[in-house]
């Protein structure tokens, strides 16, 4: 099966203070005020694998954190340690805009939309540090938690409150060796005194599958108020929906909003964003998301996609905690009775249902 590519663009919207929708906000250990997000966005690019080799995701994070702590501990769990760099913080709002004119446009001329594309067939630790470096402002410690609570006493050295009551969403993680990215501003950024760099964090890692999109979610299910996300996803194929049990919409999402095949359009061609000036839809749009026709050039020049828009608003923590796996998302199979590839036994999202 030939690789694909795919990118996913998350925003989210509303989240309760001291947490994150794909992971977990931690207070400096002493610390007794409060401690809330400004705002939180995040991309992911998403590289299909096949029968030998496994899917890759860029997943771009932007933190703003703001209250009065001077430091804050942001921990977000990976299936695989991630390569860690800077992207363009523009990405996010650009996509947000051409959505918006899509709708509006889509709205005034009442156009029906066609069919668009479907898929048809050493001595181990407590604690590892695998890795510590810093990005930007930002000090970021890659670390598995391999003993049943060694993560809390950890964090607790590094200067942090512990995760309270989150021993089954640790152990859910610690069965499946996923790694954490232990995420703090910077000594050197604390020392000027000054607004923290607000560009975006990339985690470049491999899913372990082949056709699964990862989204972490479980952790923030440690949280006490709901919370809602909002997706950007921009893939080759159409993403299921509720053709099975494995669609978004079991999880909670709707659709906003979805690439549809025109008549000028190559029927389940996908769309040219990284030469939107030469493709029939897009013709027009271009200049509203520069950036990100910059970084489709960059990182996956040539390739196509159907960008889809899903919500979900007011979900509940503990229903997050119940859910069996992380959020993944999957391909639109045409067969109702297919199952993805890393859903089956054995694979990356094996606990899905």
């Amino acid at each position: 099966m030939p690789r694909k590519t795919a990118c996913i663009f998350i925003a989210l919207l509303g989240l309760a203070a001291t947490a994150f929708a794909d992971g977990l906000v931690r207070k400096p250990r002493n610390y007794q005020g409060s401690l809330e997000e400004r705002g939180q966005e995040a991309l992911i690019i998403f590289q299909e694998g096949s029968e030998k080799t496994k899917a890759m995701e860029d997943l771009i994070l932007k933190i703003r954190v703001a209250g009065e702590a001077k430091s804050f501990a942001w921990i977000v769990p990976f299936p695989n340690e991630p390569k860690i760099g800077k992207e363009d913080p523009k990405l996010f709002q650009e996509l947000f805009a051409y959505v918006q004119a899509k709708q509006t446009l889509k709205g005034m001329s009442g156009a029906k939309v066609a069919a668009g594309a479907a898929r048809t067939t050493a001595e181990p630790k407590s604690v590892e540090v695998i890795s510590r470096q810093v990005v930007g402002d930002f000090d970021i410690a890659v670390v598995r938690e391999n003993e049943a609570g060694g993560l809390n006493p950890w964090l607790e050295k590094e200067g942090y409150q512990k995760i309270d009551d989150a021993g089954g969403v640790l152990e859910f993680y610690r069965r499946k060796k996923y790694v954490f990215a232990c995420i703090k501003i910077a000594s050197e950024a604390l020392a000027k005194d000054k607004e923290i760099d607000s560009s975006p964090l990339r985690f470049t890692f491999s899913t372990g599958g082949r056709d699964g999109i990862y989204f972490p979610m479980k952790l923030t299910g440690l949280q006490s108020k709901p919370f809602d996300v909002n997706l950007y996803v921009l893939f080759r194929f159409w993403l299921n929906d509720k053709l099975s049990k494995y669609g978004y919409r079991h999880r909670g999402f709707e659709l906003s909003y979805r690439d549809w095949d025109s008549p000028q359009c190559e029927p389940n061609g996908g769309k040219a964003y990284s030469l939107p000036e030469e493709d029939p839809f897009l013709k027009g749009f271009g200049r509203i998301f520069p950036s990100v026709t910059k970084l489709c050039q960059k990182l996956h020049p040539g390739e196509k996609y159907y960008l889809t828009n899903i919500q979900a608003y007011g979900l509940k923590p503990e229903d997050v905690r119940a859910w069996p796996d992380d959020l993944w998302l999957f391909p639109y199979y045409t067969n109702r009775d297919f199952v993805p590839y890393d859903a089956r036994e054995g694979g990356a999202a094996a606990h899905t249902d």
